[in-house]
């Protein structure tokens, strides 16, 4: 028990310094913009895909102003962005400057007591805090006929780090990654001589004794003659295709909470062949945001492996 309060303890800890520090550039605008203008809300967005944290402000163009810079020498932005809320057409973002230490406003086109919203976007230097934060629990297969399953479950653990002293912080696309196993599922339809065939002519490429060329030479005929029709190139060329991200999103859905992102194949591939052929696994990785209001959220990842498979014997031209 000690141990686990412990450990408890250095989570909350490492949590606390991790937003401070996203929050500090924040604290920090909010003081200089308080100094002309009348606050009226802030959000703090960390977005993950890009490891990036935005800081909205809205506030109000009091009257007294003398067309002076103010400016905020607090780090060099990704991007700055103003726009007024009452009279959308006014351009206000010209008078935006992104200077060598910071950024600065220039207030001498404002409109007085008209509404503005400052966008400000810096990098995450360190985004790791975040596993101290954000429980993610690893999701297992669960089969379903021609379906199969991947629950997902994200959920803050301590919640309360989120209330920031300028305003509230949501977590935006956090990364959720499943490693959807296809590399049994294919065994399944794959034919063994085209195994074989590309095994021998693996072999055949890497060997220099002429017996064993001789030996391989007849293996590798021999398998392709009992595969069929069509050349290998040919029927590897289909089945990369099935792999590109783009192709394999076809086969997953991803429901409730959670919004599909992105996959990429896994980097291990069939164990006996050297050459990168089918992948043991896909990545998929879903979404999904977290805040003080929705601090869980649940979904399911489901992959369609009998679809997936019946692409795969039309690539490789199995009945």
């Amino acid at each position: 028990m000690i141990a686990a309060a412990t450990t408890t303890s250095k989570g909350l800890a490492i949590a606390e310094r991790g937003v401070q520090s996203v929050g500090k550039q924040a604290e920090r605008i909010h003081e200089v913009l308080r100094g002309s203008f009348r606050i009226l809300d802030q959000e703090i967005t960390i977005r993950f895909p890009d490891q990036v944290q935005e800081v909205s402000i809205a506030f109000e163009a009091t009257g007294g102003l003398v067309g002076q810079k103010i400016r905020f020498p607090f780090g060099v932005p990704n991007r700055v962005h103003l726009r007024p809320i009452r009279v959308p057409s006014s351009d206000a973002n010209s008078a935006v400057r992104i200077s060598s230490d910071g950024f600065e406003i220039n207030t001498r086109n404002m409109v007085s007591n008209d509404t503005y919203l400052l966008d400000v976007e810096y990098r995450i230097p360190e985004p790791r805090f975040i596993d101290a934060l954000v429980q993610r629990n690893v999701p297992s297969e669960s089969p379903k006929g021609s379906l199969s399953e991947y629950w997902l479950h994200a959920a803050l653990k301590h919640p309360s780090v989120l209330k920031t002293r300028v305003g509230r912080l949501d977590l935006r696309d956090l990364d959720f990654i499943v490693d959807v196993g296809i590399a049994e599922h294919l065994k399944t339809v794959v034919p063994q001589a085209l195994v074989q065939e590309l095994e021998a002519g693996v072999a055949l490429l890497a060997t220099r004794n002429p017996h064993e060329k001789f030996r391989l030479g007849r293996r590798h005929a021999q398998a392709m003659a009992h595969r069929g029709k069509g050349s290998t190139m040919e029927l590897l060329g289909n089945l990369q295709a099935i792999f590109l991200p783009e192709r394999f999103r076809s086969f997953v859905d991803v429901k409730e909470d959670f919004h599909y992102g992105e996959c990429e194949r896994g980097v291990n591939f069939y164990d006996t062949l050297p050459i990168p052929t089918w992948p043991r696994t896909m990545k998929v990785i879903s979404r999904a945001d977290l805040s003080l209001e929705n601090p869980t959220a649940k979904g399911v990842l489901v992959y369609r492996k009998d679809e997936f498979l019946d692409s795969v014997k039309k690539a490789i031209k199995v009945k």
